[in-house]
């Protein structure tokens, strides 16, 4: 059964999602604390957790910090900032600090319950919203790279949030096929992850 870590110190919020997960035909098992002291020690006692949901704004700890102290600890549990704020700065201060997706608290739901699904599914999930909201920060004199057709496709289908399964399937071509042009477009945009590579290319502008 999977199981999620919910990290947010207001009760009405946390016990929401846990009921909305829990009812979810994933049949997760959640389990909720209020502050990052309580997540570490949650997953340092029970490893086996795949998720971790961390809110922006914790008790005697930054969120941010607790979700890069959790990444360092535990780095084979993915993990995403839940935030009010939905400003693209936000959303590129959790890619820094590590995390493979950004749940503003307006979402629906139903989004949310996608989001939560892709990330558990080994993709990542960044609202579009966010992306367009401002510019991220990425130097003034970096240079678009200069991607092959098919690196292009490839991007624009990471965009989608598509798995490299997906990819492969759309492409018609093998996985081992879809690795390859990943990486070259990880290495044309100088980045070493999925999520960093969508960033980039969203402040680059190769992509909407």
């Amino acid at each position: 059964m999977t199981k999620i870590l919910i990290v947010d110190d207001h009760p009405l919020y946390r016990e929401g999602v846990i009921a909305a997960l829990s009812g979810h035909p994933l049949r997760a098992c959640v389990i909720g604390v209020s502050s990052a002291h309580d997540a570490i020690r949650m997953l340092d006692d029970d490893p086996t957790f795949e998720l971790v949901l961390v809110d922006r704004n914790l008790p005697s700890e930054d969120g941010l910090a607790a979700l890069g102290e959790l990444g360092t600890r535990h780095p084979e549990v993915a993990r995403v900032l839940i935030s009010g704020d939905d400003s693209a700065g936000m959303m590129d201060a959790a890619v820094h600090a590590g995390a493979q997706g950004f749940l503003p608290k307006s979402l629906s739901i139903g989004e949310m319950l996608t989001a939560i699904g892709r990330v558990l599914d080994g993709d990542v999930f960044w609202p579009r919203s966010s992306a367009r909201a401002g510019k991220l920060s990425t130097p003034d004199d970096v240079a678009r790279p200069d991607l092959t057709p098919r690196q292009k496709q490839v991007l624009d289908l990471l965009c989608e949030g598509r798995s490299n399964a997906q990819m492969a399937e759309i492409l018609c071509i093998s996985e081992r096929t879809v690795k390859a042009h990943l990486a070259g477009v990880f290495e044309a945009l100088g980045v070493d992850s999925r999520v960093r590579a969508l960033v980039k290319a969203r402040a680059l502008g190769l992509i909407a």
